[in-house]
């Protein structure tokens, strides 16, 4: 079994499970030398996987700055809603965009209240911490895990499941 195969046999599993839990959220941080070929397996086997920044991007770049504030939980619904029962979430850097006042956690188990969504995670997974950029950036987030009991957290790249 090679390492896709069982990165998305976990993530099916996670899954199965997600129907039982109050958010159908699994986060997922996949080595940067896997992610491409992951990806294309995933295009394979017709799973619905978007490209959360280039979606975005397409439907803000015409708005300014306070209507992309207001705009941007309805854009992503919109973006998640032609997805049927899951979704898979890749390129989440744009959430993370200090100009847009968001909290990436919130917006996304927002979304998997009603939709089970796997979300490539851009940043680390450490032992206590899902985290994004460094600190004293101005788009550093970090989320304890022990905040994070209603969602699922896969780490490809340490082999740990939380």
């Amino acid at each position: 079994m090679t390492l896709v195969d069982s990165l998305l046999a976990e993530v099916c599993e996670a899954l199965d499970r997600a129907e039982y839990q109050s958010y159908k959220l699994i986060l997922l941080t996949i080595p940067e030398d896997f992610r491409r070929e992951i990806e294309v397996e995933i295009l394979n086997k017709s799973i619905c996987f978007v490209n959360l920044s280039k979606e975005l991007a397409r439907r803000l770049v015409s708005l300014s700055i306070r209507e992309r504030v207001r705009r941007l939980e309805a854009e992503v619904d919109k973006i998640t809603s032609n997805s049927g029962s899951s979704v898979w979430l890749t390129k989440l850097d744009v959430l993370f965009e200090p100009a847009l006042d968001n909290d990436p956690m919130r917006l996304l188990k927002g979304i998997a209240k009603t939709k089970a969504v796997v979300a490539i995670w851009p940043g680390e997974i450490t032992e206590t911490s899902v985290v994004y950029s460094k600190p004293g950036k101005p788009d550093y987030k970090t989320y304890p895990l022990k905040e994070l009991n209603d969602i699922q957290v896969i780490d490809a790249c340490n082999g740990v499941m939380k």
